[in-house]
């Protein structure tokens, strides 16, 4: 185990305070798609996952993993149940939560040993999954947060601060959201070898605005629904996880990074599968056709942010930009 703050001592400690009469059999780290400290525990009594969270997240983010994953299982989606979450640190010194550890495999190593046929039922079931979660509303957009156990939305704790030092949100409009998320990762961009590209990306989105002068639902968003964060069990989907990014916005903002997590150069019988059963819980909005380039140039920012802020540049730079200067180069975002 590579890490600064859990050890083995204090994995046994905290499993101790959990249940005594568990013995420690294992402690793993996940393979892929996660960037937190994650441990797999293996016990005489259970499998457990273990997050070690740090900083200001300690404070708000296990408790809104806790309440999604409940609004995700009241509504039928899959969903890990969070049994213990430790702000106290009084066991161990640092904060901490405790979920069963669902099972099953990544979609990820799952797809290349699957059919066309078994490939699409996944997907369709994947699509009525995203259709039910996207089916939980709120009045506003921003970050979603967990308040006594229901989900409250509040500040974008992901965004630029004002002058004050405050976050910008709650929401009216996701109009109004979009522009500050775009605005955040533009100005991280500033001082990389991205930006070359500011202008011209803010000229487009600038341009393309009025593309959300609809009247948007605030729904709950997974954004990151790529195969490393679906789990599959004899030949169904088992689990959705990692909810940390979720927030409330309009539904054709996870359906981009969606498309580009799992159908980008796929055959297309997956994403027609997927969208058949996504559409019977929520119906598109005019003009998703004419927004989908404009989504799909935001969300490659956030793909150069994760680049930029993860350390992995050298990994996919071009490819990014590449990605970013074809979209922005079309006229009207058409």
């Amino acid at each position: 185990m590579n890490s600064t703050r859990a050890t083995p001592d204090s994995i046994r400690d905290l499993l101790h305070a959990f249940d005594a009469t568990a013995k420690l059999r294992r402690v793993e780290r996940p393979g892929e798609g996660l960037a937190n400290e994650v441990y797999f525990v293996a016990t005489s009594r259970s499998d457990l996952v273990l997050k070690v969270f740090d900083g200001e997240t300690g404070s708000w983010k296990p408790h809104k993993e806790a309440a999604i994953q409940e609004a995700m299982r009241a509504v039928g989606v899959p969903a890990a149940e969070t049994l213990l979450i430790d702000t106290s640190k009084q066991v161990v010194p640092f904060v901490y939560s405790l979920t069963e550890r669902m099972a099953g495999d990544s979609l990820s190593n799952v797809l290349p040993i699957s059919s066309v046929a078994d490939t699409s039922r996944l997907y369709r079931q994947l699509g009525d999954y995203l259709g039910r979660l996207h089916s939980v509303t709120f009045d506003r957009f921003g970050d979603v947060s967990g308040q006594g156990g229901n989900l409250a939305v509040g500040p974008a704790r992901d965004l630029e601060c004002d002058a004050n030092g405050r976050l910008p949100g709650p929401f009216p409009t996701w109009q109004a959201m979009h522009r500050e998320i775009v605005a955040t990762r533009l100005s991280l961009l500033r001082a990389t070898d991205f930006a070359d590209l500011v202008p011209r990306t803010k000229a487009f989105f600038r341009a393309n605005e009025s593309l959300l002068d609809i009247d948007a639902v605030p729904r709950l968003l997974h954004l990151d629904l790529h195969p490393g964060n679906i789990l599959v069990r004899d030949g169904r989907i088992a689990g959705i996880l990692d909810v940390e990014e979720a927030i409330a916005g309009h539904n054709e903002y996870d359906l981009m990074r969606t498309e580009l997590g799992n159908f980008r150069g796929q055959d297309p019988a997956y994403e027609r599968a997927f969208m058949g059963a996504y559409t019977a819980h929520v119906a598109l909005d005019a003009g998703h056709p004419e927004r989908k380039p404009f989504y799909d140039a935001s969300r490659t920012l956030a793909w150069i942010q994760s680049l930029i802020l993860d350390g992995d540049r050298h990994m996919g730079e071009q490819a990014a930009r590449a990605h970013l200067e074809r979209l922005i180069a079309i006229p009207g975002g058409a």
